[in-house]
């Protein structure tokens, strides 16, 4: 129901902001979040439908966790706060940050990825 109500709210800050406070609570009550990467998908997936079908569309090259990692990015997650999210590392989160990066070819423009991300599926 929560996913729901957040989902309905069409202020991108006051969003990004119930999506936090959401992961924090969740984290709070489990050591482990999701064990498996499609079940975090479905889960964020709720979240904002439009982006994901959007991205998609727009990149259908990226996996399942490099679109999770792009929706945090969007959402103004920290890759501390990303790695808590997908327990993984935060190398591992930078790592996948560069790899995204690379596979939408943004390094050779000098584009960051959270900017790009923001200005393309805002």
């Amino acid at each position: 129901m929560e996913i729901k109500n957040i989902a309905a709210i069409s202020e991108l800050k006051e969003q990004q902001n119930r999506v936090k406070e959401l992961y924090k609570k969740i984290q709070l009550n489990s050591s482990t979040l999701f064990s498996s990467g499609e079940d975090h998908l479905n889960l964020i997936n709720d979240l904002n439908v439009n982006f994901f079908n959007q991205l998609s569309t727009k990149h259908p090259k990226l996996n399942s966790s490099e679109k999770i990692i792009c929706y945090y990015l969007f959402m103004d997650f920290t890759n501390k706060e990303i790695s808590s999210f997908t327990n993984s590392s935060v190398r591992a989160v930078e790592s996948k940050r560069y790899r995204i990066s690379s596979k939408l070819n943004l390094k050779q423009n000098n584009i960051k990825l959270s900017d790009y991300l923001k200005d393309s599926f805002s």
